[in-house]
């Protein structure tokens, strides 16, 4: 077969042809850093976990005040629920040893 630079031979046109490997690509890191790169990259380091607990602060007290006002609202629709049931007052204790067992567990002392 002879190749031709205008296409492929496989004839997948989509595909780039590469000049060089991906691991001839790669950067040699050197082995020491200096002493100011260290120092740079550790505050930067510290900077971001910084950012990072003001951050979560942040959203912990957005939290608790949402279930602060959650559980205000609760109690405050229990108390409306309270002030709006209709009440009798048994005053004569005598009647609740005539009363059956079934009525009994629904009366509530408060």
């Amino acid at each position: 077969m002879v190749k031709h630079s205008s296409k492929p031979v496989s004839g997948r046109v989509w595909k780039n042809k590469r000049e060089n490997k991906t691991s001839a690509l790669s950067d040699v890191k050197p082995l020491k850093t200096s002493f100011q790169q260290k120092m740079k990259v550790k505050t930067e380091k510290n900077n971001m976990k910084k950012i990072v607990e003001q951050l979560m602060e942040e959203k912990s007290k957005k939290l608790e005040a949402k279930r602060k006002q959650v559980e205000a609202n609760r109690k405050r629709r229990e108390e409306n629920t309270r002030k709006n049931e209709i009440v009798q007052v048994i005053t004569n204790t005598k009647k609740l040893k005539k009363i059956k067992k079934k009525h009994l567990r629904t009366i509530e002392t408060r």
